[in-house]
Formats: C-alpha cells, sequence, structure tokens
C-alpha cells in the first residue's frame, strides 16, 4: 500500500484504531479525499466493500486533481516505471513508457469524471490530456466552475476552445504553457465563459502585449488576473481600462524564457501608482 495513505490514516501511530467503523461523511472527506486519485481507484477502493462504496460517492469526485508527473514520480519501482500500473512488456523504451503511461492516465481521468456524475465542479490536470479527454470532461461537467491545466501539450488551442463553449459557469481558469498564436484564441475564452471572474495564463509565446489587450477586450468581470509573458505599459494601460473590478493583478515576465531581449519589467512610475491605487493586491516581478 502506498505510503502516502499510510502516513495520511496514522497506522504509524501505534493507537489502535477501528478505520473501517469511521463514519462514511468522515472517511470521505477528511482522508480519502486527499489522496492521488490515481491510488483511489487502483489501490484504496479495493481495501472492502465500505471503502469501494465510499469511493464510488459522487460527492467524492466534486474536486478532481490528476498531477501525471508527481503520481509517476511518487510510485517508481527498482526499475523506474510505476508500480501503479501494469506494462504488457518488459522492454519498453522511454516513449513508449511515456505515452503508455499517459494514456493510461486518460483513461483514469474519464473514470473519476463518470463517477462525479455531473457534480464536477473542479478539475485540475497537470503533464497529460488530450483534446478528447478536454471534450470528455466538457460534455459530462455542466457545473464545472474551476479548470486548471498545466504543461498539458496535447490539448490544442482549438480543442480548449471547443470544450469552454459547453462551460458557460467556468469562474476559475488557469492556462500554463499553452501555445496561443492569435490574440483570437484568448477573446474566445472570454466569450465562451461571461462569469469568468479569475485568469491566470502562462504563454509558451511572446506576444504578451496582443494578449493583454485580448484579456482587457474580452473578460470585462475579471476580479483576479495573474499574466507570465511579455508585456509593456500599453498592455497594462488595457486591462486597466478594460477589466475595472480587478481586486488582484500580478504581473510577471519570464527573462530565461528570453535571454536574448530586455525582458526587466519596468512600469512607468505614474501607472504603477495608479495600478496600486486602483487594485488592492498588485504585484509585478520577474521570474
Amino acid at each position: 500500500m502506498h505510503k502516502g495513505f499510510i502516513e495520511m490514516v496514522g497506522f504509524h501511530n501505534r493507537q489502535k484504531r477501528d478505520w473501517l467503523q469511521m463514519p462514511d461523511e468522515i472517511m470521505g472527506a477528511m482522508i480519502l479525499q486527499r489522496l492521488d486519485p490515481i491510488e483511489i481507484l487502483l489501490s484504496i477502493q479495493k481495501v472492502c466493500r465500505n471503502w469501494g462504496r465510499i469511493c464510488k460517492d459522487p460527492a467524492m469526485w466534486k474536486v478532481i486533481d490528476f498531477d501525471y508527473y508527481s503520481s509517476i514520480s511518487n510510485t517508481k519501482n527498482d526499475f523506474g516505471y510505476s508500480s501503479y500500473i501494469s506494462y504488457p512488456k518488459n522492454d519498453f523504451d522511454y516513449y513508449s513508457y511515456i505515452s503508455y503511461t499517459k494514456n493510461y492516465f486518460e483513461k483514469l481521468c474519464k473514470q473519476a469524471v463518470h463517477r462525479s456524475c455531473g457534480e464536477l465542479i473542479h478539475i485540475r490536470l497537470r503533464g497529460f490530456g488530450t483534446d478528447d479527454l478536454l471534450d470528455h470532461i466538457s460534455r459530462c461537467s455542466s457545473k464545472l466552475n474551476c479548470l486548471r491545466l498545466t504543461s498539458c501539450y496535447d490539448i490544442t488551442v482549438r480543442g480548449l476552445s471547443n470544450a469552454l463553449k459547453r462551460l458557460p459557469h467556468l469562474e476559475t481558469i488557469q492556462l500554463y504553457y499553452f501555445d496561443f498564436r492569435k490574440k483570437e484564441d484568448i477573446e474566445v475564452i472570454g466569450r465562451s465563459c461571461p462569469l469568468l471572474k479569475s485568469f491566470k495564463m502562462w504563454t509558451m509565446m511572446s506576444a504578451g502585449d496582443v494578449y493583454a489587450h485580448a484579456v482587457a477586450k474580452s473578460m470585462p468581470a475579471l476580479r483576479h488576473l495573474k499574466l507570465i509573458g511579455i508585456m509593456d505599459d500599453d498592455g497594462v494601460r488595457a486591462i486597466l481600462n478594460g477589466c475595472p473590478h480587478l481586486e488582484s493583478l500580478h504581473l510577471c515576465r519570464c527573462p530565461s524564457q528570453y535571454r536574448d531581449l530586455d525582458l526587466d519589467l519596468d512600469l512607468d512610475k505614474n501607472l504603477e501608482k495608479l495600478c496600486r491605487e486602483r487594485i488592492k493586491d498588485f504585484k509585478y516581478s520577474n521570474l
């Protein structure tokens, strides 16, 4: 059994406890929900009938957090492979291993979404995912209000746009390392999600000002905004004018991505003063 589960439920404590008699609401909300969903699907639900029943309760899957990198690194066996997964052959090369495990994670994520029975409100994916998975999530999760995607390189901008059109109740979106290439890619997010209150984006492209203007044009109801990329004073002014309800604004640049450019974030003093007067939580920095 994974050591994270042992530490969570306290088997290291010498005091004898009957975990099987613990009330469902405590076992589910206070213990099982805090575990890796991969571990729940492949191991924990098989411990006993009671735990299996709790693990199938839609309330267990209102929040789903699938982190490919963390799950794989925490469960590697002596051969460097995840101990969660049975492989079809022993001579896997590295790329076959990555492809196989990511496909397997996608199948498990679909299971988790299915178990939510439409009650899913928050999902985070890191390190894996495809347009097909995002399409499945959007069709099965009409109540979703928080979507966080990090390093999901196989999800295309088109796939994201199509999915968002079926998720009008989203209030929080976080997109890190997405290959947005034009302002329309950002504007469709605002148009598809009129209730959007929080938006965080780290783009792999350098057209930060173009994206700032797109955010200002399409997301007027924002309360919280974080942008990581290249941006100058014009982009900041556009955000101030287009997003009048902002309570927090975090602007960051990442010089390590563009070593040949002068990217120090140096706002005009009057503009910085205006930002601090109008926005309660204003930060700008270089990563």
